[in-house]
């Protein structure tokens, strides 16, 4: 598996078909610089619409901010388990964009990408059924601690419209929310319970994640494209507070 596409092509039509020619073969591609010659903003535009994210906002900076060292959140330094982005969304966008201005100069903050679904094609019978038959509640907060949430209930692979749509969240089914409160992830520390197909499919997804996915650290300029109805993604912990992306949900028609 390549972790970017062929940057040597002259000719920007060609350089996008065979980006999405990655994007539809591995669920993930990395467009150079010279491909966003016309900005960000217009290279995503072959892909679909860029919608709102939480925030009202058709962006999101993910830089670190004071407030939130506790907690696995975009704006921290932390690590992040294996979720789909928008759980809550109907649809959740189909495809997530990262653009980096600046990657973390630590070795660390890696974007790691693994198929989705070929993970639900693991498990075993029982959890099969349970991901495809039975509705869970997935919540998601702005930001950890908010009083207000989003929230859906839905099988974890579902079919809409057609087409097949993975939902995931390491943090939701181990804490109750895709971005759970320091509190909340206190009050559920070491009391999982190993029985509940939540908590055996997080489980399961790390332990699949240290195995499959493909860690990417975006180069400076480089804008990080993944199918999030396939992919389940997560990100390392770093340590430069100068890291920055703008991140991006991308809506198919």
């Amino acid at each position: 598996m390549s972790n970017a596409i062929a940057f040597d092509m002259a000719d920007t039509a060609s350089l996008f078909d065979a980006t999405c020619d990655e994007l539809d073969r591995q669920g993930w591609t990395v467009l150079p610089p010279q491909a966003l010659g016309n900005g960000v903003r217009v290279a995503l535009e072959r892909f679909g619409k860029i919608v709102p994210q939480y925030n009202g906002e058709d962006t999101w900076e993910v830089k670190v901010k004071p407030g939130f060292e506790k907690v696995p959140y975009s704006q921290s330094r932390n690590g992040i388990g294996p979720h789909t982005e928008v759980p809550v969304g109907s649809p959740p966008p189909r495809y997530l964009a990262l653009h980096c201005h600046r990657q973390a100069r630590c070795g660390q903050g890696h974007t790691r990408l693994a198929d989705g679904v070929a993970f639900c094609r693991s498990l075993d019978a029982e959890l099969q059924r349970y991901i495809h038959e039975v509705p869970v509640r997935f919540a998601a907060t702005l930001v950890p601690g908010a009083t207000s949430r989003q929230t859906l209930s839905v099988p974890i692979l579902s079919d809409e419209n057609g087409r097949s749509i993975f939902r995931f969240s390491y943090n939701q089914f181990l804490y109750g929310d895709v971005n759970p409160s320091e509190a909340a992830l206190n009050d559920a520390s070491g009391q999982f319970d190993p029985n509940d197909p939540l908590a055996r499919l997080a489980t399961l997804a790390a332990a699949y994640f240290e195995s499959d996915a493909a860690p990417v650290l975006i180069p400076d300029g480089h804008l990080l494209v993944w199918d999030n109805h396939r992919m389940i993604h997560s990100r390392s912990t770093f340590s430069d507070h100068a890291r920055h992306l703008t991140r991006y949900w991308v809506q198919s028609s």
